[in-house]
């Protein structure tokens, strides 16, 4: 076996070892079992990974992921999520207490986006997460481009660090994307934004915040952006749609981002990050419902009926829009604002220590509540080798090479980031005393941006696809 060949299986074992940790410690169905498993077993090996799964979750030790961490409430929302876990919400006639629950979660989210107005048309849907979110909006603006302006070449506008699902669903919907630079700041250049912007551009989006770096885009400037060309203009609240408006009314000046700002034209936030429901629901709000209109479909000629659909959903879960109300009317604005704060002094806790303690790293931005750092004296990808050692889950980032940690609830205590704190100065010191090593994370970083290198990394990419849905080898 060449050198290559035993690094390529050792390192497709250890890929197979990370998803499927369980496969020499529990049976592996290939088939269903002639006979159906004891319940209490069953109950008693899902127990046993969950409870191996939240161990490093709930120690306060991971990334963004984890949003609530209070299993008190995960254990309310799933008594309501089983009241109707077997409902079908496209059966209104049977249960209509899905227009209550989905019409009051889109009503509170317009409210707290500032969207809700005597005069106001604005609307929304509810998504099953924040690529959903975002695809549908890519469509909706499609759909009206094609049929208000004959466009049939679309594209749209976005910063280098918008939502890669909207790469994701241009890519499906046949859209252009045209990435536009950011500045020095880590924010889009706006001169260089415009520029891209043509009689074919469908929309331009901004962020609130980026995923890399949490930052806010200029919102207002993108809105005048946006009425100067007559487009509109999405914000990506995703994940900071549920939060900053906590912070803003705990007294922190955020920028301007949501339907306050002149030209914006919808929202997506979803609710099961910071709205602290269960997995996955989001929300897209609109401006006008009009502009929603374009995302429903219908088909009237089908010999199964008369066939309508809000999005690209058709089943949908009757539990989780049940549970994602009970968790919006459980928390109340009290309680969204109270774990607005804590996250957010726990993310300045965080700020100052590496800018007052740690030299060798520079913060990203101003962070509001996720703190993204790099550094221009050590590996920084070595630094997350030792941060993982120690039982850390941060998420890598590249272009430029750092390392960001989303401040969720479980991490929002003052001993959480002291720890963290002290682990990543121990961190540092080890990237320094290893400099020249390979990083076991980010490895293959610096290979892409070349055809050979980015087609590479799509095929190792690929793989790792494969193994998540592949049963594990046999021995």
């Amino acid at each position: 076996m060449s050198e290559s060949t035993a690094n390529d299986a050792n390192g497709m074992d250890s890929i197979v070892n990370e998803l499927y940790p369980y496969k020499d410690s529990s049976t592996v169905f290939a088939s269903i079992p002639e006979v159906g498993r004891d319940v209490q077993e069953v109950l008693n090996e899902v127990h046993g990974f969950a409870a191996h799964e939240d161990a490093i979750g709930d120690k306060g030790q991971v990334s963004g992921s984890l949003y609530s961490g209070d299993h008190d409430h995960y254990h309310v929302l799933s008594q309501i999520f089983e009241e109707f876990a077997h409902v079908n919400v496209l059966q209104r006639d049977m249960y209509p207490s899905a227009t209550k629950f989905e019409g009051e979660i889109i009503a509170m989210a317009l409210e707290m986006l500032h969207g809700n107005g005597p005069d106001s048309d604005a609307c929304g849907v509810v998504t099953s997460g924040g690529s959903e979110s975002l695809i549908t909006a890519l469509y909706t603006y499609r759909e009206q481009a094609a049929r208000e302006r004959g466009v049939r070449q679309p594209n749209v506008v976005i910063p280098k660090t918008a939502h890669v699902a909207l790469d994701k669903g241009a890519h499906w919907l046949g859209i252009e994307v045209r990435h536009a630079p950011l500045g020095e700041d880590y924010l889009v250049d706006l001169t260089k934004m415009e520029e891209l912007i043509d009689e074919n551009t469908i929309a331009i989006v901004g962020s609130a915040g980026n995923y890399a770096h949490g930052l806010i885009d200029p919102i207002p400037e993108l809105g005048q952006m946006a009425l100067r060309h007559g487009i509109g203009l999405h914000v990506d609240g995703c994940l900071g749609g549920f939060l900053l408006p906590w912070i803003a009314e705990n007294g922190v000046e955020i920028t301007p981002w949501d339907f306050r700002v002149e030209g914006v034209t919808s929202i997506s936030a979803d609710t099961h990050k910071y709205g602290y429901a269960l997995k996955g629901t989001s929300t897209l709000s609109y401006k006008t419902k009009s502009l929603r209109s374009y995302q429903y479909f219908t088909f009237p000629d089908w010999p199964g009926g008369l066939y309508l659909s809000p999005g690209f959903a058709g089943s949908r879960s009757g539990g989780l829009i049940a549970s994602t109300w009970a968790s919006l009317v459980l928390m109340g604005k009290s309680g969204y604002r109270k774990a607005a704060k804590e996250i957010y002094d726990a993310a300045q806790q965080m700020v100052i220590g590496i800018r007052n303690e740690i030299p060798e790293l520079q913060v990203i931005g101003d962070p509001i509540f996720l703190v993204a750092f790099t550094s221009e004296v050590v590996d920084i990808y070595l630094v997350n080798d030792e941060l993982k050692a120690r039982g850390w889950r941060m998420n890598a980032l590249q272009m430029p090479a750092a390392l960001h940690f989303c401040i969720t609830r479980p991490n929002a205590h003052p001993e959480v980031i002291a720890r963290f704190l002290q682990d990543l100065k121990a961190a540092v010191a080890y990237a320094s005393t290893h400099s020249g090593t390979p990083a076991q994370t980010g490895a293959m970083y610096g290979f892409g941006g070349t055809p050979k290198g980015n087609a590479t990394l799509a095929f190792v990419m690929g793989g790792y696809l494969d193994a998540m849905h592949d049963l594990p080898p046999s021995e």
